[in-house]
């Protein structure tokens, strides 16, 4: 997902550039067609090439001195003509010691954001967060130290300690807008993030075990290889034979093993998701070395 959202960013700087450099291949071209500047450079440019077998080197300034005369007097100067890249660190390449160079950084988010669909899956932002109608001191004390730890989660994501993080609570309690605002977050940070309800999920492992091997790997190749997968509302999927729960574990091994963190919400106490996903899922949730479990109690807040 990074490497297509900075191939997207550095093309178009470099189609920025190209064009840039077309209006001053016209613009020079225009400038060297006015009568006066064309003869002027065109004696230049004689001396010029018969200084460069010696003994003209004054003709070759007063030819370039009244070039630039000519040019003056229809309001020009050579650096009319002349590309001069914009960005002094990359020269406009887009990339510098090997890495995207800052003044391409804001159309690398821009293109990270769209790969990962961030604004159609991840409307809520931290910034959007408000407490202040919550009138159970409780949960909105609850609420707010969980979007604290989450904003710092973001920032350090993927070097925490929790790759495999799980919130849990009834219906309403605001599960879906803190996952939603952890992703808009870390795609802000440069991070990739493939954000997914459970059913749609569950969806693509079945479609990827029933393609063929050659494409397997292309087609989890995102659910693998993100910064962060948020898999949003757990259990309302169907349960399907050799795939939900067999995938589910791979997908959480295989991104706890590489150091990337998966976040999961779902209405199910860890009890009900130990009868329905087995051991072998609880255990990968609960384990104490890689994974955390957030609660969020309260009431239904769209209610309120």
């Amino acid at each position: 997902m990074k490497n297509r959202a900075a191939t997207k960013a550095i093309t178009k700087k470099r189609e920025e550039v190209a064009r840039r450099k077309d209006e001053i291949a016209f613009k020079t071209a225009l400038i060297l067609s006015i009568p006066s500047v064309k003869a002027a450079h065109e004696k230049y440019v004689n001396t010029a090439f018969k200084n460069a077998l010696g003994g003209f080197e004054q003709e070759e300034k007063k030819a370039y001195d009244e070039y630039l005369s000519a040019l003056k007097a229809e309001g020009y100067d050579e650096s009319d003509m002349r590309y001069t890249p914009v960005c002094p660190i990359c020269g406009d390449t887009g990339s510098a010691y090997g890495k995207l160079c800052s003044c391409v950084k804001r159309e690398y988010i821009a293109a990270l954001k769209d790969v990962c669909e961030i604004e159609k899956r991840a409307p809520f932002t931290f910034a959007d967060a408000d407490f202040g109608h919550i009138q159970d001191s409780a949960q909105r004390e609850n609420l707010e130290k969980l979007y604290a730890y989450f904003k710092a989660y973001s920032a350090k994501l993927p070097r925490v300690n929790a790759k495999t993080t799980l919130l849990f609570g009834s219906a309403g309690t605001g599960k879906t807008s803190l996952a939603q605002a952890v992703a808009r977050e870390t795609v802000e940070r440069g991070k990739s993030v493939k954000y997914v309800s459970a059913y749609e999920f569950n969806t693509a492992m079945l479609t990827a075990h029933t393609s063929p091997l050659s494409e397997r790997k292309a087609r989890l190749h995102d659910v693998m290889t993100a910064d962060l997968v948020v898999i949003d509302d757990l259990g309302t999927e169907p349960i399907l034979k050799n795939v939900t729960i067999e995938y589910f574990l791979l997908v959480l091994e295989e991104r706890t093993n590489k150091g990337l963190c998966t976040l999961i919400t779902t209405n199910l106490s860890p009890a009900r998701i130990l009868d329905r996903y087995g051991e072998r899922i609880y255990s990968r949730l609960a384990s104490k070395q890689s994974s955390r479990i957030f609660e969020i109690g309260g009431s239904d807040l769209r209610l309120n």
